[in-house]
């Protein structure tokens, strides 16, 4: 899902300007802070809040009122928040919605994973913002949080 797939890619996101930027690494990173750390703080629970759904979902409906829980948590960070630092803006390609996903216990298996990550890489980003000063603070905290393979 697209609110997930945003997640993976915030910690790349927090340290690396897009190609072009003229700006100082320092502000940069600075200004990325101040809006991800509120997005990570209202992601989180959301993540959490809807993998115990998922957890007890056992049909289509059931998935899809769980998706909504994330569906809605996107919708207020960007009304809120705006453009994230460093994420393209502008329209995409038609991106898979809760009904174009056909429930499966694999399916659901693979969401509850899915999630499991998303969760780790959201609280090592919330951790790692609140304890980093800098940019490299930051990618230093975000590599040592990384999990072992």
């Amino acid at each position: 899902m697209k609110w997930c797939r945003l997640l993976l890619l915030l910690p790349s996101l927090a340290v690396a300007q897009p190609p072009g930027a003229q700006m100082d690494p320092q502000q940069f990173f600075e200004q990325s802070k101040q809006k991800m750390l509120p997005m990570m703080d209202k992601s989180v629970p959301a993540m959490k809040e809807t993998k115990s759904c998922l957890e007890k979902a056992e049909d289509q409906a059931a998935f899809e009122k769980c998706s909504e829980i994330m569906i809605a948590m996107e919708k207020e960070i960007k009304e809120k928040m705006g453009p994230v630092p460093g994420m393209p803006e502008g329209p995409k390609g038609p991106t898979k919605g809760p009904k174009d996903i056909q429930f499966t216990p694999e399916a659901k298996q693979n969401m509850l994973q899915f999630l499991d990550r998303s969760i780790m890489i959201g609280m090592a980003m919330q951790k790692c913002f609140t304890q980093s000063d800098t940019a490299d603070e930051m990618q230093r905290c975000m590599q040592a949080a990384r999990p072992k393979q």
